[in-house]
């Protein structure tokens, strides 16, 4: 990573990136762990969690995953009590998670502009 940020900006803070399985929010999740912090990712793949946990701890970052599905409350309240129980607290919180349909607003359908919202502003 470029060295725009000191060396150990975020040590010892807890970071959650939601999202942070793939893409962004890996990229982001990994960036934060460079400069020292403890990452958490969660998404709704626990596959794909699994894999980018890996990877980070391959690269030296202290990270582990949580599945979560943002849409869901009950799952982000499970979220939040693993963050409490295992950190005692959430420095950092990156909100990465989202989502959308290629497709012209005409032919999205209600079903797939429902995902969107509940998504990009509910979750």
């Amino acid at each position: 990573m470029a060295a725009i940020f000191a060396p150990g900006l975020l040590r010892d803070q807890v970071v959650l990136v939601t999202g942070g399985g793939s893409g962004i929010g890996l990229a982001i999740a990994r960036a934060a762990g460079e400069l020292g912090a403890v990452v958490v990712i969660s998404g709704r793949d626990r596959h794909k969690l699994d894999q980018a946990e890996g990877l980070l701890v391959a690269e030296g970052v202290q990270a582990l995953s949580q599945p979560c599905d943002i849409r869901v409350p009950e799952q982000v309240n499970a979220l939040v009590a693993f963050m409490g129980e295992r950190f005692g607290r959430l420095d950092a919180l990156v909100n990465n998670a989202g989502g959308q349909f290629p497709a012209p607003a005409a032919d999205l359908s209600y079903a797939g502009w429902k995902a969107v919202i509940e998504n990009n502003l509910n979750g």
